[in-house]
């Protein structure tokens, strides 16, 4: 039977922590299934039942795969290029007919991304589909979200037991900025979690706000 690939991201914002891009992979007769088993845009759904959400769908026979990209490699490369090599090793992993992605590039890039993933993958260009939104609109990609914030949520919680409490790790979070000065302070540099190349970083590094 056909199967189909949703892929979708957590943390792509983020400045603390790493990017995790998730693949859940259904039968393409199971693909509505998934919206019964609670399958949705990760945003939608209270942290607490986003684990009780994973677990109902990975044990109906779907088939989850995740990339941690961790912040390091987010300092020497971009975001693009990462979001698309993650897609290629789980398509490598899971072996889908068709994937879709909730795009990770504007309107205008869409076809470049879908070409190159159509080139390196070895699949058609018709069984590629990137388009925005993706997670609210179809099955297999909402429950990639939630698997991908799961899992992000397990990393940022263990890190913050050997940093200290940085909220979830985005600029706007007071926690992040107050952890980064702390750590600038103290270490004359940030910690290997964080991804150096954000405007909000390098604002920290600014003569003024040294003095």
């Amino acid at each position: 039977m056909a199967t189909v690939l949703g892929v979708d991201e957590a943390g792509r914002g983020a400045v603390l922590g790493p990017l995790i891009v998730a693949g859940i992979c259904v039968e393409e007769e199971e693909l509505q299934d998934l919206w019964g088993l609670g399958a949705r845009d990760s945003k939608q759904v209270a942290r607490e039942e986003r684990i009780a959400l994973v677990r109902a769908i990975t044990r109906s026979g779907a088939r989850g795969r995740v990339v941690v990209i961790p912040a390091s490699a987010v300092d020497r490369e971009s975001l693009t290029s990462l979001e698309r090599d993650a897609v290629l090793a789980l398509v490598t992993a899971l072996s889908p007919a068709r994937v879709v992605v909730d795009t990770p590039v504007g309107p205008r890039a869409i076809p470049q991304f879908s070409d190159s993933l159509s080139f390196q993958s070895g699949l058609p260009r018709d069984a590629i589909t990137v388009v925005p939104k993706a997670d609210q609109d179809h099955p297999a990609v909402a429950a990639a979200s939630l698997l991908a914030k799961v899992v992000r949520d397990g990393y940022v919680v263990g890190l913050r037991r050997q940093y200290g409490d940085f909220g979830w790790g985005y600029p706007s979070e007071p926690k992040v900025r107050a952890l980064l000065s702390a750590w600038l302070a103290e270490h004359g540099a940030f910690p290997s979690i964080c991804r150096t190349r954000w405007r909000c970083v390098q604002d920290l590094l600014s003569p003024q706000l040294l003095e």
